[in-house]
C-alpha cells in the first residue's frame, strides 16, 4: 500500500488505514483505482434532447394570429361587423389549433432523450410507454448534419446517423444543439472503434 503523510504529527500512514495509529486523526482511505475506468468501460461523452428552438416558429405564428387578426377587425370593423362573429370563430380555431402544435411538439422533445457514449448511440422516446433503441458506433457507416436557414440561426439542425444496425439503418437526431461538433464527435469515436477491431482482427 501507498504511504501518505498525517496532517497533525507527520507520521507516516498506509492509505488503506481508516485513522492514523500514532495520533489517532480519522483517515480517508484511498480506493484502489476503479477496473470500471478500463478499455472496456462504457462513457457518456453527450446527452441532450431536441432543442425547444424547433418549435420557435409556432410561437411566432401564434403571436402573430393573437395581434394581427384583432388588429384588422378593430380598425376595419365597420366594413366587417356582418362576419365578426365567423372572424372570432375562425380566430379561437387559429389559436386552439397552434396552441396544440406547440404543447404535442414539447411532448416530443420532453418523450426524447439522445445519448452518445463511447459505444453507442442510445435513444430513448415515449412518455408513458419508454422505448429505447441503440446504434452500435461500430456499425456505423456514415454521419450527416443538415441545418436550414432558421435552423442556423436558432443554433440547431439535424445529424442522421446511416449504419449497417438492421433494427436502426437510419437515425436522424432532431433539432440538436451545435449538431456539426455531435457529428464529429460520433464520427471520431466510430472510427476509433472500427480501426480497433479491425486491428483485432489482424493481430
Amino acid at each position: 500500500m501507498a504511504l501518505i503523510t498525517c496532517p497533525d504529527c507527520g507520521h507516516e500512514v498506509s492509505t488503506a488505514a481508516a485513522s492514523c495509529p500514532n495520533c489517532g486523526r480519522p483517515m480517508t482511505p484511498l480506493a484502489a483505482p476503479a477496473t470500471a475506468q478500463s478499455a472496456g468501460a462504457e462513457e457518456t461523452l453527450w446527452r441532450g434532447r431536441p432543442s425547444l428552438a424547433a418549435v420557435a416558429g409556432k410561437f411566432v405564428a401564434l403571436v402573430v394570429v393573437a395581434i394581427v387578426i384583432p388588429f384588422v377587425l378593430y380598425h376595419w370593423y365597420d366594413v366587417l361587423a356582418q362576419y365578426a362573429k365567423w372572424i372570432w370563430i375562425v380566430f379561437a380555431a387559429l389559436l386552439v389549433w397552434i396552441l396544440a402544435g406547440i404543447l404535442a411538439a414539447w411532448a416530443r422533445i420532453a418523450a426524447t432523450q439522445y445519448t452518445v457514449t463511447n459505444q453507442r448511440v442510445i435513444i430513448e422516446s415515449g412518455l408513458t410507454t419508454k422505448r429505447v433503441e441503440d446504434i452500435d458506433l461500430r456499425t456505423i457507416d456514415d454521419t450527416q448534419f443538415q441545418q436550414t436557414i432558421s435552423e442556423r440561426l436558432l443554433g440547431i439542425g439535424e445529424v442522421t446517423i446511416i449504419s449497417s444496425d438492421k433494427t436502426v439503418p437510419v437515425y436522424v437526431l432532431r433539432a440538436v444543439r451545435n449538431p456539426r461538433a455531435l457529428r464529429e464527435l460520433i464520427r471520431a469515436h466510430a472510427y476509433h472503434l472500427s480501426q480497433r477491431q479491425l486491428f483485432t482482427r489482424t493481430t
